[in-house]
């Protein structure tokens, strides 16, 4: 009988640990704000919310990305309710977007595993020399 269940503890114990080495991969709701990013902006920086607690995040890994480049947060904290902000730079920004519709996704890394989401922008040029 002892060897039965030191067999279901070590059988447990394998099936725990794989589970934490995976990890969890959280979806959250994002919103990036301006939602419309105009190339000749002078504006500071670039602002995204995250439905995601704060308490959560590990702040130096969060990054935002287009399907080719990504830029790191040059701030991270909480909103009132708690949840994660995470600011960029618009000249960072500026060199990962193109004219048009672009779907940006904010990532980053939790205590638990790893968080993405993702919201799209548009992006214009008023007022650029002709």
């Amino acid at each position: 009988m002892r060897n039965i269940v030191a067999s279901i503890a070590g059988v447990i114990a394998t099936v725990v640990l794989a589970a934490a080495v995976q990890g969890q991969e959280l979806t959250v709701p994002i919103v990036i704000s301006p939602s419309t990013i105009n190339l000749q902006w002078k504006g500071q920086c670039v602002t995204v919310h995250a439905d995601i607690p704060y308490s959560e995040v590990v702040s130096l890994s969060v990054t935002l990305s287009t399907l080719n480049d990504s830029i790191s947060a040059t701030a991270t904290f909480p909103d009132d309710r708690g949840d994660l902000v995470a600011k960029f730079s618009v000249e960072d920004v500026r060199r990962i977007v193109e004219l048009g519709m672009v779907r940006l996704t904010l990532a980053g890394d939790t205590r638990d595993g790893t968080f993405s989401g993702t919201d799209t922008v548009r992006v214009i040029d008023v007022g650029a020399k002709k």
